[in-house]
């Protein structure tokens, strides 16, 4: 009697159980505080992938559904960690709820709007850690360290945020593989199960080196076909010029950005007085996109300058101008009024509309140099894979430098006026002479 008495008292929290395509069933509840705000919430209107979509049918996942799969890898990594006395139970509890709101900045979009904002999305992210103190502490997880994760301050953080073996960029690589190109990398739980904190530092087990650099090809692939498809990147400038013009007409603040939704966005761009934006924005929702006309690419990865049979204009340059043109601070996307100006000028080189050019930089340049993984020997040696496999980084780095193109895109009517030889010499000259 006395048993069944004090059973009668025990509360058993119920589950709160997410269906996950690439973990399968897994408990939130623990953080609940957090995944009820508002601003967790506005996640699952952003999608990871920005205008892939138009690319990619499938490609509606949200940044919601990354956050939370990032949060339950980073738990199950946290909880082997705590096993193995590597950190504290304290510090696992925090890594899992910084996890959980380390995207929680992102604006409408994710990175097609992040240049067009005062911050980046890790800055942003952490001024909404800040604004939710209270529903962080609520979960359990000491703020101070989640705060020290979001400010990147303790190298604990990059459990979630290292750009090879992060929670978020391995969730990342599998959630975008399955819904773009139907595939994941190989051996990436095997990897996940052989990471460590070890002094300071993330390393993995030398049994795990062969995931490790089929993560880093998949890395690859996936920016080949998905992260860097003309389509994908022709799509996300038109967007950014629409909502720059946005900004511009004082129809949005920049500041408006982070808290807004995807479908927001659309609804003002659906309504605007703007002429710019809204030319655009009735291209976009026909998926009338403009087209590559003009392409600036490696020399060695080019069949030499002229018109393609597809009628694009293309010109080789060597290696360091190219470089050199990526990192040009006048044709970089947070640029956008540098952007605006050099349209007008290929404009009239060409005698065209200002309104029927459009640039297309480089993306994210920083992301196709591939970064070093230490790896952990029995003798508690590190060791760099980078020194152990350098043909391996070389390859990733030419292949980087192959995907490359800085584009100069317009309607079809307007293609073939652009691409003459003449013409488009021209253009490639104005455009180069901000790179040297």
């Amino acid at each position: 009697m006395h048993n069944q008495q004090a059973m009668a008292r025990v509360s058993i929290p119920t589950p709160k159980i997410v269906a996950d395509p690439v973990y399968g069933i897994f408990d939130i509840r623990p953080v609940l505080s957090i995944v009820e705000t508002e601003e967790f919430q506005a996640l699952g209107d952003k999608r990871q992938l920005g205008m892939a979509y138009l690319t990619f049918p499938s490609a509606t996942h949200s940044r919601k559904a990354h956050s939370l799969g990032s949060y339950h890898a980073t738990r199950e990594l946290a909880n082997r960690w705590i096993a193995l006395k590597l950190i504290s139970r304290e510090e696992g509890d925090a890594l899992a709820a910084f996890a959980l709101c380390h995207d929680i900045g992102h604006p409408a979009f994710s990175h097609v709007t992040e240049n067009l904002c005062r911050l980046d999305n890790s800055g942003l992210s952490l001024e909404i850690v800040r604004k939710l103190k209270k529903e962080i502490a609520a979960s359990g997880a000491n703020y101070k360290l989640v705060e020290s994760y979001a400010a990147g301050k303790d190298p604990l953080h990059l459990a979630v945020k290292d750009k090879n073996l992060g929670m978020e960029k391995l969730d990342y690589l599998e959630r975008d593989g399955l819904a773009t190109l139907l595939s994941r990398p190989m051996g990436v739980d095997y990897l996940r199960q052989h990471i460590y904190f070890i002094d300071g530092r993330l390393a993995i087990d030398e049994k795990a080196v062969d995931s490790a650099i089929e993560a880093q090809n998949f890395y690859m692939k996936m920016y080949k076909n998905v992260y860097l498809r003309k389509a994908s990147v022709i799509a996300q400038r038109m967007l950014q010029k629409m909502v720059y013009h946005l900004i511009l007409s004082n129809e949005i603040a920049r500041d408006d950005l982070p808290a807004m939704t995807d479908s927001e966005l659309l609804g003002i761009l659906r309504v605007t007085k703007n002429d710019t934006a809204r030319k655009l924005y009735a291209l976009l929702r026909k998926r009338c996109l403009f087209r590559e006309t003009i392409t600036i690419r490696n020399r060695s990865f080019t069949e030499g300058t002229g018109v393609t049979e597809k009628g694009v204009f293309s010109v080789g340059i060597e290696t360091a101008r190219m470089r050199a043109l990526v990192k040009a601070p006048m044709l970089q996307a947070r640029n956008q009024e540098s952007l605006r100006s050099i349209e007008a000028r290929i404009a009239q080189v060409a005698k065209l509309p200002a309104e029927a050019v459009l640039v297309v930089p480089v993306f994210s340049p920083s992301r196709f140099k591939p970064q070093d993984i230490l790896v952990y020997r029995p003798k508690g040696e590190f060791r760099s894979l980078r020194d152990q496999y350098p043909a391996h980084f070389e390859s990733m780095e030419e292949l980087g430098m192959a995907y490359v193109a800085f584009r100069i895109c317009a309607p079809e009517e307007h293609r073939k006026a652009l691409a003459t030889p003449k013409t488009a010499k021209a253009v490639i000259e104005l455009v180069l002479s901000f790179a040297s």
